[in-house]
């Protein structure tokens, strides 16, 4: 049952695809939130059918419109035309030529859906996909939601490809981290954006908490220290391995758990065996709800190169489990505050060893409101405090 507000608005988030990654979990979890709090909640998928799906309460559209444009005789010949001659000829243009009639029909979308529905007073456009494709669409109302520097380009048209993908526009940033690196980024190629604010991602907090209580599957006896991310180069467990391995020779007698999947999945388990931890590395693969293991969990361990924000740090401390992280660009440093610093490890072998013998032999007490501050209705505000109260219906 929504919540009553004070003022229903009508709010429309655009991405690309709403696959099973993080982006499109931070999307849906925003939207249904914005639902149960009583706003009327538009998603546009850019490309293919959604895989998940949101709350009833939200209405969601797809729309392709790289292959919408490509039906018309001017559209194919455009696309032809761009594909053929103007990308090869200006390498790493290619979403400048694509984006100029995507954003054109995006417009026409929204044209035709507040036809239907309304007027929007708040447009928020997620991920490089639909960044690149959108570029040309300048509204007051749009604001793009950066998870990280997304089109770092190089060579002698990088400056002109980054003023098209955000000049004039406005950027919501999920930590001040990436804030800081995109505002460096934009300087060191002379682009500037009209503004760029910080809101993180938002948790369900409740829910995490319900779907902790179902039982464990498969069961794995005693304490552990548990991981929870795709298999690829950027989450960096080949550090975590490392470390593991070190912590184990240096005493540690908990067993590491590793929930997800990716390319990387082969590669690691062959390093298990290499570092001879095979027989207390569980690689359990992706699993539709880990969060029991998370909260059953002695620690949580994160080796990212990189985290927008580190939205499973916020969940595994929603569950009460403290956390071991490497320091690294992005808001981990965020999310991992006061009592909680002292199980930030450097990213080398050493110090993240540890820093998870540390965990196990003086562990941390996590206190509720270092994740409260990620709850729903947080973050919630937030966005709608974005919508000018002039603008509002």
């Amino acid at each position: 049952m929504p919540t009553t507000t004070q003022h229903t608005q009508r709010i429309l988030i655009t991405l690309r695809r709403l696959g099973t990654g993080g982006i499109e979990q931070s999307t849906l979890t925003l939207a249904n939130a914005m639902a149960a709090e009583g706003h009327e909640v538009h998603v546009l998928v850019l490309k293919g059918q959604p895989e998940r799906l949101p709350d009833p309460d939200v209405t969601v559209h797809c729309r392709d419109l790289e292959k919408q444009q490509r039906r018309s005789v001017i559209g194919m010949s455009w696309h032809v035309l761009s594909r053929l001659i103007l990308k090869p000829l200006l390498p790493g243009s290619g979403f400048v030529w694509q984006g100029l009639r995507c954003s054109q029909a995006f417009e026409a979308f929204v044209t035709e859906s507040e036809a239907q529905y309304g007027h929007f007073d708040l447009i928020l456009i997620r991920g490089q996909g639909a960044f690149e494709l959108l570029w040309k669409f300048r509204d007051p109302r749009a604001w793009r939601i950066a998870e990280a520097v997304t089109g770092r380009f190089h060579g002698r048209l990088a400056s002109w490809l980054t003023r098209c993908l955000y000049q004039r526009h406005k950027v919501l940033c999920v930590s001040h981290g990436v804030q800081v690196e995109l505002h460096g980024y934009l300087q060191k190629n002379g682009a500037h954006v009209d503004d760029s604010r910080v809101i993180h991602n938002a948790i369900p907090l409740q829910r995490l908490k319900q779907l902790a209580m179902q039982p464990r599957r498969p069961e794995i006896q005693g304490p552990y220290i548990v991981h929870v991310g795709r298999l690829v180069p950027v989450k960096n467990q080949t550090l975590l391995l490392h470390a593991y391995a070190k912590a184990r020779q240096w005493g540690l007698s908990l067993p590491l758990v590793i929930i997800g999947d990716g390319s990387q999945r082969r590669a690691l388990q062959t390093l298990t065996d290499q570092l001879g931890i095979d027989n207390t590395v569980h690689f359990l693969g992706e699993l539709e709800n880990p969060y029991p293991w998370m909260a059953d969990a002695e620690a949580f361990v994160l080796s990212s190169r990189f985290e927008g924000l580190g939205l499973v740090l916020i969940e595994a401390l929603a569950l009460g489990t403290q956390c071991v992280a490497t320091v690294a660009p992005g808001g981990i440093q965020e999310v991992l505050v006061d009592e909680q610093r002292r199980l930030l490890a450097t990213p080398d072998v050493d110090s993240l060893a540890a820093k998870l013998c540390e965990a196990v032999d003086t562990p941390v007490t996590v206190r509720p409101e270092w994740a409260e501050r990620f709850s729903t209705p947080h973050i919630v505000k937030a966005f709608i405090d974005l919508i000018p109260s002039s603008q509002s219906r």
